[in-house]
């Protein structure tokens, strides 16, 4: 059984030095990446594979969660909401509300991908247990990207979270898969979709261009250069073994190969 269709939905673009998105490459020159989630609809259900920047984070970051978050002050700077929507808003317009949703599938749990994860309280959270275990306790410079706002209603006693490893099959037909593709994060991962008319592997940020993916040139602040490069190369055997599509999450050119929502691919 395959999908019905994929919604791209894009929350913001948020510019960063190229040379940090792309391992030591054009220094000085902004990348403006996209920060979408997307919407699988599938006859058995919902599926949204991240959620996106929080409004209510960039509203207020320092009372963000429990202890505040004022280092997204500065980052903040070069955050363009007014490019995206929040998931919510999305959905809305789609006819959904978040209750809707079955599945909330996170590629990794950085404040661009896993903003409004509170948002979705009656969905099955399938995430990680890798990415679980060091999103609360990350060190060096990944301790910039997981905000206690984002991540700490994963551990409220009623959430409900499947924390997986090894290849995740979410409907048991094939048609949705996580796979493990660390490096970005210890536990990134990414989703391979079936359409009717085609095969995409959402890869989430193995790379944050398409240039990028192709050079095996990842992000500078990755937590391994060499896990990354391995899932890298993990991406682009299985599309060349199922003929899929890959989408490169924050690549501009690669989002706008995408329909704008109310359009799907399908």
């Amino acid at each position: 059984m395959s999908t019905n269709s994929l919604y791209r939905l894009n929350t913001a673009i948020w510019t960063l030095d190229h040379s940090a998105a792309v391992q030591l490459q054009q220094p000085g020159e902004p990348y403006p990446g996209w920060c979408p989630c997307y919407l699988i609809e599938h006859p058995e259900g919902l599926v949204l594979f991240d959620t996106g920047v929080s409004r209510a984070m960039v509203d207020d970051p320092e009372s963000y969660g429990p202890n505040g978050a004022p280092h997204m002050l500065e980052l903040l700077e070069t955050l363009d909401l007014e490019a995206g929507k929040s998931p919510v808003d999305h959905l809305e317009t789609l006819g959904y509300a978040p209750e809707d949703v079955d599945y909330v599938v996170l590629s990794h749990l950085h404040v661009d991908h896993a903003g409004n994860v509170d948002a979705f309280p009656d969905a099955e959270v399938i995430v990680r247990k890798a990415e679980l275990r060091y999103a609360f306790w990350p060190d060096g410079a990944q301790r910039l990207f997981y905000l206690e706002g984002d991540i700490s209603p994963l551990r409220d006693l009623e959430a409900d979270v499947t924390a997986i490893t090894g290849e995740y099959d979410v409907f048991g037909d094939g048609s949705v898969v996580a796979f493990p593709t660390p490096g970005h994060t210890p536990g990134h991962q990414s989703l391979s979709v079936e359409l009717g008319s085609r095969d995409v592997i959402l890869a989430g940020d193995v790379a944050n261009s398409r240039v990028g993916y192709e050079e095996e040139l990842v992000a500078a602040f990755s937590w391994s250069l060499e896990d990354s490069i391995e899932s890298i190369r993990r991406v682009k055997d299985r599309a060349r073994r199922t003929g899929a599509e890959v989408i490169v999450h924050h690549d501009p050119d690669d989002q706008e190969t995408l329909p704008d929502p109310p359009a799907a691919l399908e």
